[in-house]
């Protein structure tokens, strides 16, 4: 069954909330809520379905728009390739040209609203961030470490992976404790790197699973109201993320890092045909710097992943 070609907007207002509509009754997924779209037509770029759909629901006109998440979905009876961008300019008040429904929502609120499953991953996307720190050096030294934090917050870090193996795990959980409470004063997420176990204890915002810890597990750890995230190198351990329902993952090395010297990277082109597999965000990660951010949207990613490169230097501190 091939699947139906969907160029999908989203579209935002100047308070961030994401425009969706509701399907009519008697087509596919009918009654439920979704971003606005439609059927990329034969000999149609997606550019120019984007532009003439959301022309034609909405009465709008893009101006420009930049890729969000590419996915594929399977219904009992119908695949979808769900082609996502986020529109960044248009022109013109969104109206309901063929009487359909409208509301204007912030993205944490969309749970509430019965969408298609194949618009889950979409939901997810818009709520992270381009940019995900995974913590740097330090982590013994407590004080000079949430300091080099709260400058990676002050710098607009918004998502956070708490990455300290040299730790023992009650020294992992008093930075973390730590930790946590300085990222939600900024309204950033901290996730753990840790045994799922304790990331519950500690209440965090999620858990980011190892590699090795993905491959132990048969079914998502944790309820949809923490985030799970995956390392993964290789398309078999995408598969496995996907597999337990994580949240999002991060993919390396895409280039070559020094942490890691005698690692392959694979590369911007491969890096583009593994993400072409996945329907959850995936950010790139290894040798890259907020330059990539764009770059990484460009190859389906969500954006990048890094350690040294937004992680706060020593004289950004004093």
């Amino acid at each position: 069954m091939l699947p139906v070609h969907v160029a999908v907007a989203v579209i935002q207002d100047a308070a961030g909330r994401v425009l969706l509509t509701r399907r009519a009754e008697d087509v596919h997924q009918g009654g439920l809520w979704e971003f606005p779209g439609g059927k990329v037509e034969n000999g149609e770029s997606l550019s120019q379905a984007l532009h003439r759909e959301i022309r034609e629901e909405l009465g709008i006109e893009v101006s420009t728009h930049q890729p969000l998440i590419d996915l594929t979905y399977h219904y009992l009876d119908k695949s979808v390739r769900l082609d996502v961008h986020r529109i960044l300019r248009y022109s013109g008040d969104p109206t309901g040209l063929e009487g359909q429904p409208l509301e204007w929502v912030l993205p944490e609120n969309l749970h509430q609203y019965a969408m298609p499953a194949a618009d889950r991953p979409i939901c997810t996307a818009l709520k992270l961030p381009p940019r995900y720190l995974i913590t740097g050096p330090d982590p013994a030294i407590p004080g000079q470490f949430l300091r080099r934090l709260e400058a990676s917050l002050l710098r607009g870090v918004r998502l956070v992976q708490l990455r300290a193996h040299r730790l023992g795990w009650a020294e992992y959980s008093m930075l973390a404790t730590d930790a946590l409470a300085l990222c939600q004063q900024y309204g950033a997420k901290l996730l753990c790197n840790c045994p799922v176990e304790l990331s519950v204890e500690l209440n965090a915002d999620g858990v980011h699973l190892s590699s090795s810890q993905l491959a132990e597990l048969s079914e998502r750890p944790l309820t949809h109201d923490k985030w799970v995230a995956a390392s993964c190198h290789n398309t078999e351990e995408l598969q496995q993320a996907m597999a337990i329902d994580v949240d999002f993952c991060v993919l390396s090395p895409v280039l070559p890092t020094t942490s890691h010297p005698n690692a392959v990277p694979m590369g911007w082109g491969k890096f583009s045909q593994i993400v072409a597999m996945a329907n959850i965000p995936v950010y790139a990660l290894g040798g890259l710097s907020p330059n990539h951010v764009e770059l990484a949207l460009e190859n389906g990613g969500q954006g990048i992943a890094a350690i040294s490169a937004l992680w706060a230097d020593e004289n950004s501190i004093e």
